[in-house]
């Protein structure tokens, strides 16, 4: 069928290389496609076994492992919308399910995606990021964080999305690959993030 083929083009050569704007958008197709297969997988199993979602937040983690998978999080919140719930009930049950593991201290190596590209291959999901970055800096002004701060952890910096800032705003929790790296990340590339949340 036209879908197998289209999944076949997608997964046929994983991580493209992504010099160019049409392996850029391969690459976001990919994360994409595989992170939305997955969550559309538990959810159908839970509402199999539980009947509702309501309890999804009491069985489902999600260990976003690096920003790849990070696409997940407006994916959930996209499914649970389309179940009937607000984009609030949806936004709080994914910061329960999902967690966040950061591979590497150099911002440089965080990934960013245009605002652009996501907007035009996934304009659904570019909205509800939209959406989760309108939340997050409401919630950084009513708690009177310095501009300073809210600069540094704002979602959408210089026309793209950051998605390891995604991943520290919607994540329970967030570690390092080890203990030492995850000892690092409070004083270097998530340093303003632990000061606002060090229970995370």
């Amino acid at each position: 069928s036209a879908e197998t083929v289209a999944a076949e083009d997608i997964s046929r050569c994983l991580y493209p290389n992504d010099d160019t704007r049409a392996g850029k958008a391969l690459r976001l197709k990919q994360q994409y496609f595989f992170c939305a297969a997955s969550l559309a997988d538990c959810l159908k199993k839970h509402k199999a076994q539980f009947g509702t979602l309501d309890t999804l937040p009491e069985h489902l983690a999600v260990q976003l492992n690096d920003t790849h998978p990070v696409i997940s999080i407006p994916e959930l919140i996209r499914l649970l919308k389309t179940e009937g719930y607000s984009f609030a009930q949806a936004l709080g049950m994914a910061k329960q399910i999902f967690s966040y593991t950061n591979h590497t201290i150099m911002q440089e190596a965080l990934e960013k995606w245009d605002c652009s590209l996501i907007e035009e291959l996934l304009p659904e999901i570019y909205a509800i990021i939209l959406q989760i970055s309108e939340q997050l800096l409401e919630e950084l002004y009513a708690a009177n964080v310095p501009a300073e701060q809210i600069r540094s952890v704002r979602i959408i910096k210089n026309g793209q999305v950051h998605m390891a800032d995604l991943a520290m705003y919607a994540g329970t929790y967030v570690n390092g690959v080890a203990a030492i790296h995850t000892e690092l990340l409070k004083t270097t590339v998530l340093k303003d993030w632990y000061a606002l949340a060090p229970e995370k």
